[in-house]
């Protein structure tokens, strides 16, 4: 077992790093509420504005590529706080934009500086903690996460009621700032890099080369981009089949909705409260039986007994509770699979998250829409297609493990 330095661990590091990486939620959707506002002061319409969170979501896509490798070659410490800085200030500036245009190229700075917190975060886990105490700390990491899309409308609601618009993106760059401000004084180096004998693209070509074809990578891999296809899936086709088919007012939608982060949240406290005793192998074989039983199990009754608001939330339960049992191993397994790599590790699992995410919403957008069974159909697709590559990969992964 590899040592790991104590003297790495400033007090309040996890929570620190679960604040970054809620804010980067927050900053993403918190300002939804406010998207009838901004119509009117940029003079646009509506239906244009939805295209400020793709740009987000691409910077903080890509921003993950640049940053987990500079953190390889370069040491975590300056590059995390550089890419929170960017993320401030490009949130100040974003509540004093006058048009689409320029509002657009701040949200995809916000996003790319945002993706610092994310990816270099888990590899500074990583660093201070060996692969099953940072499956644990990455649970806790996950189950903020798992709050924040809850948080994220209710609180945006009440912003733009009694501040108005800007104060969306204030509150995230005061944040910001403040979780820099800390860092500053409290997190010292935890990644020293030796010389390198070969340029920064081909180290970062040689990195990404090792992990795509590491059996275990795939392995941890697949599992997260199964979960993220279905969670996006889902997300994109539910509303159509619980408000247009089954006839549910959007505020009970959002309610029901929001069951899901519930059992995330409980999933991912379960997976850090049995991390040591179960360890991750068998915490995401867990997890995948989960998302098993809520993907499948919701297919075969709407085969055979039709479209339910009950049996689509009790899978989803089930479903996002196994979300939260794996993810958080899967994650930490993937970004430790080269030790020497933590940056490029974090950086290319996150993209490929992105990616199984966005293939997900594709995928259904390709469906019926309002259909119960073509929903749960690609639901239950994307769990066999976790579960193929797990099986494929388990033993390496395993090994993998087991040399920490």
């Amino acid at each position: 077992m590899i040592a790991h330095p104590a003297m790495a661990r400033p007090p309040g590091l996890l929570a620190l790093l679960t604040i970054i990486n809620a804010n980067s939620i927050l900053a993403a959707t918190m300002y939804l509420p406010s998207l009838p506002s901004l119509s009117r002061v940029l003079g646009v319409p509506a239906d244009a504005l939805p295209f400020t969170l793709m740009v987000y979501l691409a910077g903080f896509a890509g921003g993950q590529l640049v940053f987990g490798p500079l953190s390889d070659r370069w040491g975590r410490r300056w590059l995390l706080l550089g890419g929170l800085v960017l993320m401030a200030l490009a949130s100040f500036a974003c509540a004093y934009v006058d048009t689409l245009e320029l509002l657009c190229w701040l949200r995809a700075a916000q996003g790319f500086g945002a993706s610092a917190g994310m990816v270099i975060g888990r590899a500074v886990l990583n660093d201070v903690y060996n692969r099953s105490e940072a499956a644990k700390a990455t649970s806790v990491v996950s189950a903020a996460l798992a709050l924040a899309p809850i948080v994220s409308p209710i609180l945006g609601g009440l912003v733009e009621q009694f501040i108005g618009w800007r104060g969306n993106f204030l509150i995230s760059g005061g944040v910001t700032f403040a979780v820099v401000f800390v860092l500053y004084f409290r997190l010292s180096e935890t990644h020293r890099p030796g010389p390198s004998a070969v340029s920064l693209l081909a180290g970062v070509r040689r990195d990404y080369s090792f992990l795509l074809r590491s059996p275990a990578f795939l392995g941890f891999t697949l599992v997260n981009m199964a979960i993220f296809a279905g969670l996006h899936g889902f997300n994109a086709a539910a509303p159509a089949v619980m408000i247009d088919t089954l006839g549910l007012s959007p505020v009970a939608y959002g309610a029901l909705a929001a069951t899901g982060s519930a059992g995330f949240f409980v999933g991912s406290m379960i997976s850090s409260a049995f991390s040591t005793r179960l360890g991750s192998i068998r915490l995401i074989d867990l997890g995948v039986v989960c998302l098993l039983v809520g993907g499948c199990g919701l297919a075969l009754y709407s085969e055979f007994f039709g479209d339910s608001v009950a049996a689509i939330v009790v899978s989803r339960l089930i479903w996002a509770a196994g979300m939260g049992l794996a993810l958080p191993n899967a994650v930490a397994g993937a970004v430790g699979v080269n030790r020497q790599a933590l940056g490029a590790g974090a950086a290319l699992s996150g993209f490929l998250q992105n990616v199984g995410g966005g293939l997900g919403a594709l995928s259904v957008g390709l469906l019926p829409a309002g259909s119960g069974l073509a929903m749960a159909l690609a639901y239950a697709g994307t769990t066999l297609l976790g579960l193929a590559g797990w099986l494929l990969s388990r033993r390496a992964a395993a090994r993998s493990l087991s040399e920490d």
